[in-house]
């Protein structure tokens, strides 16, 4: 009897800085980067999804915004982190599938140094005309471009993201070319196309919508490949040309070595999450689309993406100065 109760003491011995070691981990805070400004429409939509979050992880979660490099800086500093679920990031398309194409170092991997965990939102482009501009379809914008004796200027939200790639890739398509005006963000572009200055622009949907609906641009047709909830009356480029899909679209990542335990549980908890009416009225709300897609799907897409957006990148010439 007391060889059994000495044993079974030097057992807790051993198991109790384990179990004591766990319950701390799990109390820590969980540290969510984002690489853009607090207010900007990636960090809302991070936000409403951590509340929902974090009580099915059971551990807080504290949003740091580090904004800045087209969200390279957060990138870097979720590759540097320990891959331990202490630590997620809100990965972009362009982060992890474009920017390795335009920028010399990004000072990480973005096929090597992250854990793809969910997408959690994705949005369309759409394709804006100022209403002095004689076109409704895409047809008539294809003979306008072409007709237009020095290359139309073409307005987008910031050099390098989703917008900026899509009409490229268009007016490629079309056989038309742009002189791109690369702006610092949407409500810049989207003032200068209402008042004229611009007679094109490539922008996302949600923040298209107040000058759609105001009358003040003309929608030709949205970048998903089925028309949005959004703008239902809006065709689709992929109705002209089959397979024209370009979303801007937003995920949860991790650190790369995340243990698959820990990778399969916030997976599983992203996926409920989601389900939760009141962040589905709200993400509707905010003109973007819940999508939980796991992580094969994310790293299927992140993979297609990069192969997509590096060959046009090449086959254009796009460059970032």
């Amino acid at each position: 009897m007391r060889r059994a109760l000495l044993g079974l003491l030097a057992g807790l011995a051993f198991a109790t800085p384990a179990l004591a070691e766990d319950a701390s981990h799990d109390a820590r805070p969980i540290r969510w980067l984002v690489g853009l400004p607090a207010g900007s429409g990636p960090d809302i939509l991070t936000r409403v999804l951590a509340e929902r979050l974090s009580p099915k992880l059971g551990r807080p979660i504290v949003i740091e915004n580090r904004p800045g490099a087209a969200g390279n800086l957060a990138a870097q500093a979720l590759a540097r982190a320990p891959a331990d679920g202490s630590t997620l990031g809100t990965l972009l398309a362009a982060t992890v599938s474009i920017n390795r194409h335009l920028y010399r170092d990004l000072g990480f991997d973005p096929s090597k140094d992250f854990t793809p965990i969910s997408h959690f939102a994705s949005f369309p482009g759409v394709l804006l005309v100022h209403p002095s501009v004689p076109v409704e379809t895409l047809d008539e914008f294809t003979t306008w471009a072409r007709a237009q004796p020095q290359a139309p200027l073409c307005a987008t939200g910031g050099a390098g993201v989703v917008p900026h790639l899509a009409l490229a890739w268009l007016m490629r398509e079309i056989g038309s070319r742009c002189e791109f005006v690369h702006y610092r963000g949407s409500p810049d572009a989207q003032r200068d196309l209402i008042a004229g200055r611009v007679p094109v622009l490539m922008d996302g949907l949600p923040t298209s919508l107040p000058g759609l609906l105001a009358g003040q641009t003309r929608g030709v047709a949205v970048t998903s490949l089925q028309p949005s909830h959004l703008a239902p009356d809006l065709p689709t480029i992929a109705a002209r040309l089959p397979g024209f899909e370009a979303l801007s679209w937003i995920a949860v990542g991790a650190p790369a070595g995340l243990p698959e335990p820990i990778a399969a549980r916030i997976e599983t908890a992203v996926a409920e999450a989601m389900t939760d009416p009141a962040l589905i009225t709200r993400f509707q709300a905010l003109g973007v689309e819940p999508a939980a897609s796991g992580r094969e799907a994310l790293a299927a897409r992140i993979a297609t993406e990069d192969a997509r957006w590096g060959a046009l990148i090449r086959e254009v010439g796009i460059t970032l100065e």
